[in-house]
């Protein structure tokens, strides 16, 4: 039974472990042609129009991939195409090829630095497409990454630790406002990352991970000393672990909990899954994780109610969170996409752990380049604000 999601968006009871090979399909433009005794046209559902004269004419057909749609700000249209462009790997390799051209050349480079991150989902995958330890994959990658003519290669955990940090500081004012004026509306506060396609990427350059050279990450911050290890982990989920991070940040620092204990319960399904911590016997947090459209759809409906009981939820749009994410190889044939994620949860689960408040360089960074935490400085580099996109009343959006 089709449920409403949204005037132009209808989800059915999917099956939501899906891969990014699902197509968006749409007429993209119909050329208007003068005739003399006029034209009748009739769209089906075989993706066909007839005309009156008799001839029969096939739509134009645009596919568009998950990847392109999590890069996407709303559903394609022909403005937005433009971004999902510049977004690609053919893109990216194109800026890379430029930039060996002029640095071959002797010319001025029109291309600036360019900086490689690495985040362990997408490398975990490829280490176990390859069967290569985590630690062999990143320097692979690293190698890659350089050979295409990338300046530096970092680690992605310190932008996951100040995310993290500064996560669990924005809760914590959140919470106090919401306390103090329950109509501000301050909650829930929602979580969300995605990450980049790294393995199209390899597709396109017609690459294996064998054939490219060994490198290791840069570490700009020698007088920090030794670079920690290539590539860690945060407690909690494969995506961040954003929900766990915050809820035993605002236990200890609002009650007093120094031993809050994380046991989730799964709801309707196990992308769905909560926690809570009690005081005294009141529930005095509720958070949750989120995975999938179907979960997301129930999630954003009970907000348009109203009805959430939720103080904080991590959301991701793939199914099993950035472990099952659009950047990730795709199960073998034979091998079903849960068993992939379940090989992935077990190696992230092995990878070193990362503590962000214990950090370093995140204490560095904050002392010389932000002004501290909670500064104004802070706060105009590491935050962002949204804003609700207009709707556009054009045929395109008609709900045949």
């Amino acid at each position: 039974m089709a449920s409403r999601f949204s005037g132009a968006l209808q989800l059915t009871d999917l099956d939501d472990f899906i891969t990014p090979s699902q197509e968006c399909i749409k007429p993209v433009k119909i050329e208007k042609t003068k005739t003399k005794t006029g034209a009748k046209i009739k769209i089906g559902e075989d993706g066909y129009f007839d005309v009156s004269s008799g001839r029969e004419q096939k739509l134009q057909k645009v596919e568009i991939t998950l990847a392109d749609c999590l890069a996407c700000s709303g559903c394609i249209t022909s403005a937005e195409s433009v971004l999902v462009t510049k977004q690609s790997q053919e893109e990216l390799l194109r800026v890379f090829s430029e930039k060996k051209y002029t640095d071959n050349k002797g010319l001025s480079r029109d291309v600036g630095l360019i900086v490689v991150s690495l985040s362990p989902q997408p490398t975990l995958s490829l280490a176990a497409r390859y069967k290569l330890t985590p630690e062999e994959a990143t320097h692979k990658l690293a190698g890659y990454f350089k050979s295409l003519g990338a300046d530096l290669v970092l680690d992605m955990t310190i932008a996951e630790d100040l995310a993290l940090l500064e996560a669990q500081q924005e809760f914590l004012q959140r919470y106090q406002n919401q306390q103090t004026d329950p109509s501000s509306k301050q909650l829930p506060m929602l979580a969300s990352s995605c990450p980049v396609e790294l393995e199209q990427m390899l597709d396109v350059s017609s690459k294996d991970l064998s054939d490219v050279p060994v490198a290791e990450l840069d570490w700009p911050w020698e007088s920090l000393g030794e670079a920690p290890p290539a590539l860690r982990r945060h407690i909690g989920s494969g995506s961040g672990g954003y929900a766990d991070h915050v809820f035993l940040y605002a236990a200890e620092q609002l009650f007093g909990e120094t031993n809050a204990q994380l046991v989730y319960k799964n709801l309707r399904n196990p992308d769905f899954r909560e926690v809570t911590l009690e005081k005294d016997g009141q529930e005095v947090l509720r958070f949750a994780i989120a995975n999938g459209f179907r979960n997301i759809q129930n999630l954003v409906q009970k907000l348009k109610r109203g009805k959430s009981p939720y103080h904080y939820v991590e959301v991701m749009a793939c199914p099993s969170g950035c472990l099952n994410g659009g950047a990730q190889v795709r199960p073998l044939t034979g091998e079903s996409g849960r068993e992939l994620v379940a090989q992935l949860e077990a190696m992230y689960s092995q990878l070193p752990l990362a503590s962000p408040a214990d950090s370093k360089l995140v204490r560095k960074l904050y002392a010389d380049w932000l002004d501290g935490r909670d500064s104004d400085k802070a706060k105009a580099m590491l935050h962002t604000t949204y804003h609700a996109v207009e709707k556009s009343d054009i045929a395109l959006n008609i709900k045949w």
